[in-house]
């Protein structure tokens, strides 16, 4: 049987590869500082397969078929689509096995997935990944989420879905040791008006009700609210479905930055400890590892 041996949730963006230079150089050292630590906890686990929540991007569907939940199932799958994000383009290898039996353990607690051997992956999940495997040998199964086209999951349908998703990845026998990421958000405006402005106040917010578990409160959160924090903050909802894998632990920040010239707000949270720890958690600064400026 499986086990989820690490786990974290990060931002992606394109810029973060493909103009790592156009940051403060001292936001995205600490940045991915965070991102460092949560990869090599994960390399260090042992973990034999990752399983990557993201969202898509209009990559490999569009308004004539989108669904909400894509799994990767295929043997390797493409990636980066965007040739300028600077990585070399080629295959990363998947798990056929692992990734059938987190379907079909979605399909039997009540979810309903779709699932793909051809997906093609961009910067929402190549960006974090090649953080992780430099040298893409660690097995991928990649998971897309609907954070773009009205209607979505509800948050707090993503959470339920993130104890169903624990449940079915220990219910496999195809691995031991299994990584689970979330990527996407937090605040940011794509093909907007309004795209480069991050909204710190409300990625202070979730972040804040993240690492205290105060999940009720952004389940609260309409579509709506959503938008008045980007239409890229939907994304969230990769977040909220790791979280809902881990009800027991509380995830700590590692690190946020607002970062302008990437076009959003960039943040680390790491769920590879066990204690609960106020001090750990918040400072009379905010939260640890943050800076909201």
């Amino acid at each position: 049987m499986a086990q989820i041996v690490s786990s974290f949730c990060s931002s992606h963006a394109p810029m973060m590869l493909a103009a790592t230079d156009a940051a403060d150089s001292e936001q995205s050292q600490r940045f991915f500082a965070g991102v460092a630590r949560a990869a090599e906890q994960a390399r260090l686990s042992g973990a034999q397969a990752v399983v990557i929540v993201s969202n898509e991007h209009f990559t490999n569907f569009f308004l004539e078929n989108f669904p909400q939940i894509c799994i990767g199932v295929g043997e390797s799958h493409v990636a980066p689509v965007e040739r300028w994000l600077g990585l070399e383009p080629g295959n990363i290898p998947g798990h056929p096995q692992l990734g059938s039996d987190i379907a079909e353990g979605l399909l039997t607690r009540g979810f309903d997935p779709s699932f793909s051997h051809q997906l093609r992956l961009d910067h929402g999940v190549v960006s974090v990944y090649h953080q992780l495997s430099k040298a893409i040998d660690i097995p991928l199964i990649p998971i897309l989420q609907n954070c773009a086209v009205p209607p979505m999951q509800p948050l707090r349908r993503c959470y339920e879905m993130g104890a169903a998703l624990r449940l079915a990845i220990e219910a496999s026998t195809s691995v031991e040791k299994v990584a689970l990421v979330g990527t996407g958000g937090i605040s940011h405006w794509v093909g907007h008006e309004r795209s480069g402005e991050i909204d710190v106040d409300f990625d202070a917010w979730f972040l804040e009700r993240f690492t205290l578990g105060d999940f009720e409160e952004i389940f609260q959160l309409t579509d709506e609210q959503l938008e008045e924090a980007g239409n890229g903050a939907h994304e969230i909802r990769s977040w909220v479905t790791v979280a809902g894998a881990f009800p027991e632990r509380t995830p700590e920040i590692l690190s946020y930055e607002a970062i302008k010239p990437w076009l959003t707000g960039m943040a680390v949270a790491s769920f590879d400890r066990t204690f609960k720890s106020s001090h750990d958690l918040l400072t009379a600064g905010g939260i640890r590892g943050a800076h909201f400026e």
